[in-house]
C-alpha cells in the first residue's frame, strides 16, 4: 500500500494563512464557484477573524489566481475561459519543462519513491468522489519536482502561474461530469507519463515526456489547440 502524501505543504502559523486555506477548500469543494462574490462580512464572521485578516488571506488567493478584485465592485472567484487556459499553458509548459529536466538530473532514490507513491495514490482515487484528495496529490507531485529542480526563482514563477490550473481543472468537472472516470484516468495516465520521463534521469527525455503528456492531455480533455514543442 503506497503511503499517502500529506495534504498541504504549509503549517498554518497565522490566522490569515488558515483563512486562505479555508477559502481555497471552499473553492475546491465547489461551495464557492467561478464568478461568486466573496462577502467579507459573511466570511470574517464564519471564520472568526477580523476583516483586515480576511483581506490578507484574500490577497494570497489573488496572487495564486483564485480570486480577482474588481475596482469598487468587490472580490470574486476567478473565471477561466479556454483562452485563459491556453495562455497560461503557453507560459507554464516551457518553464515547467525546464524544471523537469533539472529535477531528472537531481533525482534521488528517496524522491523517486515519493513521486511513485504519489502517482499510485492518484490512481487509487480513480473512483473517489472527493476531488480534494486528487487535487492534493496533483499539487504535491508538481511541487516536489519544482523543489528538486533547485531553482527558487523558477519555483516561484511556476507557483504563481500554475496553482489556479490545479484548482480550476478539477472544480466543476469532477464528480458531476458524466465522463468522470474517463477524465480521471486520462489525468492519471498524464502523470504516469511525466513520472516515467523523470525516472529516466535523462533531462531531454524528461522534458519531452512532460511537454507531450501535458499538451496531449489539455488538447484532448479541454478542446484546446496547443502546439508546443520541447
Amino acid at each position: 500500500m503506497p503511503a499517502k502524501p500529506v495534504t498541504g505543504e504549509l503549517e498554518f502559523t497565522t490566522r490569515s494563512q488558515a483563512a486562505a486555506q479555508a477559502l481555497r477548500e471552499a473553492i475546491i469543494s465547489g461551495e464557492l464557484v467561478q464568478g461568486d462574490r466573496l462577502l467579507e462580512q459573511h466570511w470574517s464572521k464564519r471564520l472568526g477573524i477580523g476583516q483586515p485578516t480576511l483581506r490578507e488571506a484574500m490577497r494570497e488567493l489573488e496572487y495564486q489566481g483564485l480570486l480577482r478584485r474588481t475596482h469598487q465592485r468587490g472580490t470574486y472567484v476567478a473565471e477561466l475561459s479556454p483562452d485563459d487556459y491556453r495562455q497560461i499553458l503557453e507560459v507554464r509548459i516551457p518553464l515547467e519543462a525546464r524544471a523537469m529536466g533539472l529535477a531528472s538530473e537531481r533525482l534521488t532514490p528517496e524522491l523517486a519513491k515519493e513521486l511513485i507513491d504519489i502517482v499510485a495514490t492518484m490512481a487509487d482515487t480513480e473512483r473517489d468522489e472527493d476531488v480534494r484528495r486528487f487535487h492534493d496529490c496533483d499539487v504535491m507531485f508538481h511541487r516536489r519536482i519544482w523543489d528538486a529542480a533547485g531553482n527558487p526563482y523558477l519555483r516561484a514563477l511556476l507557483e504563481s502561474i500554475t496553482f489556479r490550473l490545479f484548482v480550476f481543472s478539477v472544480v466543476g468537472r469532477w464528480p458531476e461530469s458524466p465522463n468522470t472516470l474517463t477524465e480521471r484516468r486520462a489525468a492519471i495516465r498524464q502523470h504516469q507519463g511525466i513520472l516515467d520521463g523523470i525516472l529516466s534521469r535523462d533531462p531531454r527525455q524528461a522534458r519531452r515526456a512532460f511537454v507531450d503528456q501535458t499538451v496531449n492531455y489539455w488538447n484532448e480533455q479541454y478542446g484546446l489547440d496547443l502546439r508546443l514543442s520541447d
